[in-house]
């Protein structure tokens, strides 16, 4: 049966560099999904407000994911892409005013650690790399919270527990730990294949590329998935349709979509893609 792909990507160590967050050396792959006409997705733990400078800096116009799942947007037609009237919105999280008071609980019950809302955008800028423009994005949050952990590593199970009696997720993400809901990465996944598979009318393949724990799921979940070696900790999964990049970051990327491609144009029906 003809089927379509579309391409999932995380951002951070992934299809941007750890320190950098440049695209560059990803060009010449992002060029060639757009000549196949193959839609490319971020799915990241960035925020909303975030996501968008980076997608308009790439030249992306597909819809995206943002904070591990939590809110998905999917672009009006005419819109400029800057504002969140441009988008519909899909928020599957825990929304943010309620995450932040389960935090704060958990604080007063002796758990030490700080997250993103308790830090000034300078405290972000300097945890981050990012500018102090940049890092007031990365507050503007709908549905998750990174936190840097505080206490002692053997409290991490019991602060896992403690969330999840609230409905709340622990998970470690390239830089920081992320609070979120019961949501995640495959979640986002899931949604864009079946919104692809209604608007193109035939079934949809996913390749998905991420370095971290919190795109595990997402890589689960792929038809092919693509691990990008992370410097502090490469994620390790097994499963036969797992491959591992050569080189972290965007180079990584580029490389792993480029070798991607070469195998599956011969077949591809590229009249039958569609952006």
């Amino acid at each position: 049966m003809t089927h379509s792909w579309i391409v999932m990507t995380d951002l951070d160590g992934t299809l941007l560099d750890h320190q950098t967050y440049s695209f560059d050396a990803a060009i010449t792959a992002l060029k060639a999904l757009q000549r196949a006409h193959i839609p490319c997705l971020l799915n990241t733990s960035k925020t909303f407000a975030e996501t968008i400078q980076v997608r308009a800096d790439i030249g992306l116009n597909t819809g995206f994911a943002c904070e591990n799942g939590a809110a998905l947007f999917i672009p009006k037609a005419g819109g400029s892409g800057f504002s969140s009237t441009d988008y519909n919105a899909e928020i599957l999280g825990c929304h943010y005013p309620k995450l932040l008071k389960v935090l704060h609980q958990l604080r007063q019950q002796g758990f030490l650690f700080r997250g993103f809302n308790d830090m000034t955008a300078l405290e972000v800028s300097a945890l981050t790399g990012l500018d102090s423009e940049s890092a007031s994005l990365a507050k503007q949050r709908h549905g998750s919270e990174p936190i840097v952990w505080q206490d002692a590593e053997d409290k991490l199970p019991a602060f896992r527990q403690a969330l999840a009696q609230q409905q709340l997720r622990l998970v470690r993400g390239g830089r920081f730990w992320h609070v979120l809901g019961a949501n995640d990465k495959a979640d986002a996944l899931h949604f864009f294949t079946n919104y692809y598979q209604q608007l193109w009318q035939q079934p949809v393949k996913v390749l998905a590329l991420g370095d971290g724990d919190n795109d595990a799921s997402m890589l689960a979940a792929a038809d092919l998935a693509v691990v990008v070696p992370n410097p502090e900790q490469t994620l390790l999964l097994t499963d036969d349709h797992v491959r591992y990049a050569i080189t972290p970051g965007p180079k990584g990327w580029s490389l792993a979509v480029l070798e991607w491609l070469q195998t599956i144009e011969p077949s591809l029906n590229q009249g039958e893609q569609r952006g």
